[in-house]
Protein backbone atom coordinates (compact mmCIF):
# COMPACT_ATOMS: atom_id res chain seq x y z
CA UNK A 1 0.00 0.00 0.00
CA UNK A 2 2.36 3.02 -1.39
CA UNK A 3 0.04 5.50 0.41
CA UNK A 4 1.14 4.55 3.69
CA UNK A 5 4.83 3.47 2.40
CA UNK A 6 4.54 -0.10 3.61
CA UNK A 7 7.43 -2.65 2.43
CA UNK A 8 5.28 -5.59 2.96
CA UNK A 9 1.81 -6.74 1.90
CA UNK A 10 0.64 -9.66 4.23
CA UNK A 11 -3.44 -9.20 3.02
CA UNK A 12 -2.69 -10.12 -0.49
CA UNK A 13 -6.43 -11.19 -0.68
CA UNK A 14 -8.27 -8.39 0.80
CA UNK A 15 -9.79 -6.56 -2.11
CA UNK A 16 -12.40 -3.14 -1.11
CA UNK A 17 -15.73 -3.68 0.12
CA UNK A 18 -18.54 -1.33 0.47
CA UNK A 19 -19.88 -2.47 3.87
CA UNK A 20 -17.70 -3.57 6.52
CA UNK A 21 -18.82 -4.79 9.84
CA UNK A 22 -17.01 -5.10 13.24
CA UNK A 23 -15.53 -8.28 14.19
CA UNK A 24 -14.70 -8.72 9.95
CA UNK A 25 -11.29 -8.68 8.77
CA UNK A 26 -10.13 -5.44 8.14
CA UNK A 27 -6.19 -4.28 6.99
CA UNK A 28 -4.02 -2.29 9.11
CA UNK A 29 -0.61 -0.91 8.85
CA UNK A 30 2.14 -1.39 11.42
CA UNK A 31 6.02 -0.86 12.03
CA UNK A 32 6.87 -4.30 13.08
CA UNK A 33 9.99 -5.12 15.39
CA UNK A 34 12.59 -5.05 12.89
CA UNK A 35 11.34 -1.58 11.91
CA UNK A 36 9.46 -2.61 8.48
CA UNK A 37 6.06 -0.86 7.71
CA UNK A 38 3.64 -3.72 7.21
CA UNK A 39 -0.27 -4.06 5.66
CA UNK A 40 -1.71 -6.99 7.16
CA UNK A 41 -5.00 -8.46 8.54
CA UNK A 42 -6.63 -7.86 11.69
CA UNK A 43 -10.31 -8.43 13.07
CA UNK A 44 -12.04 -5.46 13.54
CA UNK A 45 -12.72 -5.15 17.59
CA UNK A 46 -9.96 -5.26 19.84
CA UNK A 47 -9.66 -7.73 22.25
CA UNK A 48 -6.76 -7.54 25.01
CA UNK A 49 -4.18 -10.48 25.42
CA UNK A 50 -5.17 -11.50 28.52
CA UNK A 51 -8.75 -12.03 27.82
CA UNK A 52 -9.68 -15.75 27.52
CA UNK A 53 -12.13 -15.50 25.02
CA UNK A 54 -11.65 -13.76 21.49
CA UNK A 55 -15.56 -12.30 21.88
CA UNK A 56 -16.02 -9.76 24.78
CA UNK A 57 -19.35 -8.65 26.04
CA UNK A 58 -18.45 -5.18 25.25
CA UNK A 59 -17.92 -3.15 21.72
CA UNK A 60 -14.64 -2.96 21.59
CA UNK A 61 -14.50 -2.03 17.46
CA UNK A 62 -13.64 1.79 18.56
CA UNK A 63 -11.95 3.53 21.54
CA UNK A 64 -12.40 6.06 23.36
CA UNK A 65 -8.94 8.75 22.93
CA UNK A 66 -9.74 10.17 26.22
CA UNK A 67 -9.44 7.34 28.08
CA UNK A 68 -7.96 4.66 26.05
CA UNK A 69 -4.67 4.63 28.04
CA UNK A 70 -6.78 4.30 30.89
CA UNK A 71 -9.10 1.32 30.27
CA UNK A 72 -7.35 -2.05 30.72
CA UNK A 73 -8.79 -3.24 27.56
CA UNK A 74 -6.57 -0.94 25.50
CA UNK A 75 -3.85 1.06 27.59
CA UNK A 76 -1.30 -2.63 26.89
CA UNK A 77 -1.81 -1.32 23.31
CA UNK A 78 -1.11 2.55 23.46
CA UNK A 79 2.50 2.89 23.72
CA UNK A 80 3.75 0.22 21.44
CA UNK A 81 1.11 -1.07 19.24
CA UNK A 82 0.08 1.48 17.55
CA UNK A 83 -1.80 1.22 13.82
CA UNK A 84 -3.15 3.05 10.83
CA UNK A 85 -6.67 1.91 9.37
CA UNK A 86 -6.66 2.63 5.87
CA UNK A 87 -10.67 4.01 4.71
CA UNK A 88 -11.73 5.88 1.60
CA UNK A 89 -14.44 6.83 3.75
CA UNK A 90 -17.34 5.77 6.51
CA UNK A 91 -21.15 5.40 7.51
CA UNK A 92 -22.50 7.45 10.13
CA UNK A 93 -26.49 7.29 10.76
CA UNK A 94 -27.96 10.53 11.44
CA UNK A 95 -31.69 12.05 12.17
CA UNK A 96 -31.28 15.27 10.01
CA UNK A 97 -34.84 16.58 8.39
CA UNK A 98 -36.47 13.77 11.09
CA UNK A 99 -35.43 11.22 9.54
CA UNK A 100 -32.84 8.79 10.21
CA UNK A 101 -30.58 7.88 7.36
CA UNK A 102 -26.93 6.71 6.81
CA UNK A 103 -24.28 9.27 5.14
CA UNK A 104 -21.29 8.80 3.80
CA UNK A 105 -18.45 10.72 4.95
CA UNK A 106 -15.29 11.38 2.99
CA UNK A 107 -12.29 13.37 2.54
CA UNK A 108 -13.15 14.79 -1.21
CA UNK A 109 -9.15 15.42 -1.74
CA UNK A 110 -7.90 12.12 -0.28
CA UNK A 111 -8.77 9.30 -1.59
CA UNK A 112 -7.23 7.27 0.85
CA UNK A 113 -7.45 8.37 4.53
CA UNK A 114 -5.58 6.80 7.36
CA UNK A 115 -7.13 6.26 10.74
CA UNK A 116 -5.54 5.94 13.83
CA UNK A 117 -5.71 2.60 15.67
CA UNK A 118 -4.48 0.20 18.28
CA UNK A 119 -4.14 -3.24 17.45
CA UNK A 120 -3.03 -6.20 20.06
CA UNK A 121 -2.07 -10.27 19.41
CA UNK A 122 -4.68 -12.81 20.87
CA UNK A 123 -3.75 -16.52 21.46
CA UNK A 124 -6.44 -18.83 21.52
CA UNK A 125 -5.96 -20.88 24.67
CA UNK A 126 -6.84 -24.03 22.84
CA UNK A 127 -5.27 -23.77 19.38
CA UNK A 128 -2.42 -21.05 20.26
CA UNK A 129 -3.28 -19.35 17.09
CA UNK A 130 -2.46 -15.71 16.84
CA UNK A 131 -5.23 -13.15 15.34
CA UNK A 132 -4.49 -9.70 14.85
CA UNK A 133 -7.35 -7.57 16.63
CA UNK A 134 -7.77 -3.59 16.08
CA UNK A 135 -9.79 -0.77 17.12
CA UNK A 136 -10.68 2.76 15.57
CA UNK A 137 -9.84 6.01 18.01
CA UNK A 138 -12.55 8.48 17.93
CA UNK A 139 -12.87 11.85 19.77
CA UNK A 140 -15.49 14.40 20.11
CA UNK A 141 -17.11 15.31 16.71
CA UNK A 142 -16.38 19.34 15.50
CA UNK A 143 -17.28 21.50 12.79
CA UNK A 144 -19.21 19.76 9.90
CA UNK A 145 -19.26 16.26 11.46
CA UNK A 146 -20.98 16.98 14.18
CA UNK A 147 -24.31 17.47 13.00
CA UNK A 148 -24.16 14.09 11.94
CA UNK A 149 -22.35 12.20 15.09
CA UNK A 150 -21.60 13.25 18.35
CA UNK A 151 -17.79 11.18 17.58
CA UNK A 152 -15.98 11.07 14.66
CA UNK A 153 -12.88 8.80 13.77
CA UNK A 154 -9.31 10.28 14.40
CA UNK A 155 -7.87 10.72 11.00
CA UNK A 156 -3.73 11.21 10.66
CA UNK A 157 -2.95 13.67 8.58
CA UNK A 158 0.67 12.27 6.73
CA UNK A 159 3.13 13.91 8.40
CA UNK A 160 1.85 12.32 11.44
CA UNK A 161 1.76 8.69 10.43
CA UNK A 162 5.16 7.69 11.12
CA UNK A 163 5.37 8.67 14.47
CA UNK A 164 2.06 7.33 15.09
CA UNK A 165 3.65 3.54 13.97
CA UNK A 166 7.28 4.62 15.72
CA UNK A 167 7.33 2.29 18.78
CA UNK A 168 10.22 4.78 20.43
CA UNK A 169 7.44 7.40 20.70
CA UNK A 170 6.56 5.91 23.95
CA UNK A 171 4.22 8.56 25.61
CA UNK A 172 1.28 6.99 23.91
CA UNK A 173 -1.46 9.13 25.91
CA UNK A 174 0.54 12.06 24.65
CA UNK A 175 0.16 11.17 21.44
CA UNK A 176 -3.01 10.70 20.98
CA UNK A 177 -3.57 13.86 22.18
CA UNK A 178 -1.68 15.46 19.68
CA UNK A 179 -3.46 13.19 17.18
CA UNK A 180 -6.83 14.32 18.50
CA UNK A 181 -6.17 18.23 18.11
CA UNK A 182 -5.19 18.33 14.81
CA UNK A 183 -7.81 15.57 13.79
CA UNK A 184 -9.96 18.60 15.17
CA UNK A 185 -8.33 21.41 13.15
CA UNK A 186 -8.50 19.44 10.07
CA UNK A 187 -12.53 17.99 10.70
CA UNK A 188 -13.69 21.08 8.18
CA UNK A 189 -11.77 19.48 5.25
CA UNK A 190 -14.55 16.15 5.77
CA UNK A 191 -17.72 16.54 3.13
CA UNK A 192 -20.62 13.80 3.83
CA UNK A 193 -24.13 13.36 1.71
CA UNK A 194 -26.89 10.90 2.19
CA UNK A 195 -26.61 7.26 0.76
CA UNK A 196 -29.57 4.79 0.32
CA UNK A 197 -30.17 2.46 3.69
CA UNK A 198 -27.34 -0.15 3.97
CA UNK A 199 -27.97 -3.45 2.31
CA UNK A 200 -25.37 -5.91 2.12
CA UNK A 201 -22.28 -5.17 0.20
CA UNK A 202 -23.19 -4.10 -3.12
CA UNK A 203 -22.68 -0.71 -5.14
CA UNK A 204 -26.36 0.47 -4.40
CA UNK A 205 -24.44 1.87 -0.98
CA UNK A 206 -22.97 4.53 -3.31
CA UNK A 207 -26.39 6.23 -4.66
CA UNK A 208 -26.09 9.71 -3.59
CA UNK A 209 -29.53 10.86 -2.47
CA UNK A 210 -28.66 14.81 -1.00
CA UNK A 211 -25.46 17.07 -1.10
CA UNK A 212 -24.95 18.53 2.51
Amino acid sequence: MAEFVAQTNRFPDWFPRWNIAPTTMIPIVVTTESGERVVGPARWSLVPSWSKELTLKFPTFNARSETAAEKPTFRGSVNSHRCIVPISAYYEWTSISGSKAPHLIHRPERPLVGLAGLYSWWSSPNTGEMIATATILTRDSVGILSTIHDRMPIALEPQDQGRWLDPLEGDGAALIAEVSETAAHTASHWAHYEVSPLRGDGPHLGERKREQ
